[in-house]
């Protein structure tokens, strides 16, 4: 990751180097923070900010699950995010939001700790590499669950959250694959260590519902949004790991993966073993809608040029 120029830090523009937080920081040692990603893109009339209040919503809403206060409004985080992207004129293409219980106390309590707010753009490329967003993805299942609704609040994008990704992420790097399938407690489908699944059967798209303990993602809610427009239903169900062993077409969707094709899971391939047509043609539409060029879908862009 290459360095730029200026970090959003409680209020004010920092340089790169000195954006540094306390080692006592609450959020440190317990995981007691939120975060997002959002992406910009760099469109025909300059960089658009993609869904930015929808990402901001969530934000606000992930922090109320940990009772984290934030110490501004849902319009100051948006300005201070067009604000930061205009700070870096470097190749950023990348926002990253986190809030975060301070530093004052060494313990499990954080109620009367200060929250801090920082957001940072960096450069991120294709998420899990330009040959994987091309001829998709390989996938082994995790030997590591998501955990249950009763377990963690994992509707909400908690930093400490996600540790368990970053287990079955590396789980996955060392069996030779790009990312993990993840079975939630009950033995079916949830999501990527960082992305929601989609499976295409007989031409019907599936996705698993919340219930499943997966994280509502903004990608995943514009492509369900987008899929009618192009005649394509989404339903919302339990899928078994099985079905996705025989689907046609299997695709990831996210804030840095975007809309990424699945080619192979467990070393059975998906369909052909290449991308499908539907995954390709909802693909195409994203990338148009996040180019600027649906006139029906320009709400999503935030421009900041």
């Amino acid at each position: 990751m290459e360095p730029t120029e200026r970090i959003w830090m409680d209020g004010k523009l920092v340089d790169w180097e000195k954006a540094n937080v306390h080692i006592l920081t609450h959020g440190l040692h317990y995981g007691g923070g939120v975060f997002e990603g959002i992406r910009l893109y760099k469109t025909s009339k300059g960089r658009a900010i993609f869904r930015l209040k929808d990402h901001m919503i969530r934000f606000f809403d992930s922090a109320k699950v940990i009772e984290l206060k934030i110490p501004f409004s849902l319009d100051e985080l948006c300005k201070a995010t067009k604000e930061v992207v205009k700070a870096n004129r470097s190749k950023v293409d990348y926002i990253r939001p986190i809030a975060y219980y301070g530093s004052g106390a060494v313990g499990l309590n954080p109620i009367k700790l200060p929250t801090k707010v920082a957001i940072a753009c960096i450069f991120m490329g294709a998420y899990l590499g330009d040959e994987q967003q091309k001829y998709g993805a390989k996938l082994v299942t995790s030997s590591w669950e998501k955990p249950s609704n009763r377990a963690a609040a994992v509707n909400a994008k908690i930093c400490g959250n996600y540790v368990n990704s970053v287990l079955a992420r590396l789980e996955a790097v060392h069996k030779g694959a790009d990312e993990a399938l993840m079975l939630d407690s009950g033995g079916n489908v949830a999501e990527g260590t960082g992305e929601n699944i989609f499976m295409v059967r007989n031409g019907e798209i599936s996705t698993p519902g919340m219930a499943s303990g997966i994280l509502g993602g903004i990608t995943r809610d514009s492509v369900m949004k987008i899929a009618p427009e192009l005649g394509y239903e989404i339903t919302e169900r339990d899928i078994t790991r099985s079905e996705l062993y025989v689907a046609d077409e299997v695709f990831l969707t996210g804030t840095a993966a975007e809309v990424l094709p699945v080619r192979s899971i467990d070393d059975r391939s998906i369909g052909a073993g290449k991308p499908g047509p539907i995954t390709m043609e909802l693909a195409k539409e994203f990338t148009s809608i996040t180019m600027g060029k649906r006139k029906k879908f320009l709400h999503w862009l935030d421009y900041v040029d």
